[in-house]
């Protein structure tokens, strides 16, 4: 007789996302993740496969919830309106720590072809809303909205090193920027 499952897959998967995007992929460990999701790593191991599968099952649960973010946000047009989704998605001050582990998730999604697949949906998704928000500009929407993704991640980098003022003020007059010299006001 199979044993009930105390725990979802989806509860497991949730305490998966909160350790792994905290201690980053090579620090958290099937402990961590057992520790707070209240099942022990063997139970993991049966359920999952290995970490590497967890955490493939983890980053698309992370996805289907940044879809659902991504729906849910308001869908005025303009530059207010992307300065204000990414400002919505920018980590706080007091996660400096996390903002660093996003650097290490980079690393991986560069090397692992499934991680890779992910981060790809993660960025269509993103581009998607952005160009669904984005003011009359010169250039295509879609190429626009990847820019002004790419100035988003530059300035969460370079914040990261320089920490000049709050980080969500800097990304936040980074992208001011770049809409003033994509269209000028």
């Amino acid at each position: 007789m199979p044993r009930v499952k105390l725990r979802s897959d989806e509860q497991v998967l949730e305490a998966t996302i909160g350790v792994m995007f905290a201690k980053g992929p090579i620090d958290f460990t099937l402990a961590d993740v057992g520790a707070v999701a209240g099942i022990a790593p063997a139970t993991l191991l049966q359920r999952f496969g290995d970490k590497r599968r967890l955490t493939i099952r983890a980053v698309a649960l992370s996805n289907r919830k940044f879809a659902t973010l991504l729906e849910s946000a308001p869908r005025e047009v303009g530059v207010e309106a992307v300065v204000d989704l990414f400002w919505s998605l920018t980590p706080g001050d007091d996660d400096e720590a996390t903002l660093a582990e996003q650097l290490l998730w980079l690393h991986q999604d560069v090397r692992d072809p499934d991680l890779n697949r992910l981060a790809c949906e993660r960025a269509d998704l993103l581009r998607l809303a952005v160009a669904q928000r984005l003011p009359p500009l010169a250039i295509d929407p879609d190429i626009a909205a990847r820019l002004i993704e790419a100035q988003w991640c530059g300035a969460l980098q370079q914040w990261g090193v320089q920490r000049r003022g709050r980080l969500a003020d800097y990304v936040a007059e980074s992208l001011a920027a770049w809409f003033d010299l994509a269209a000028p006001r």
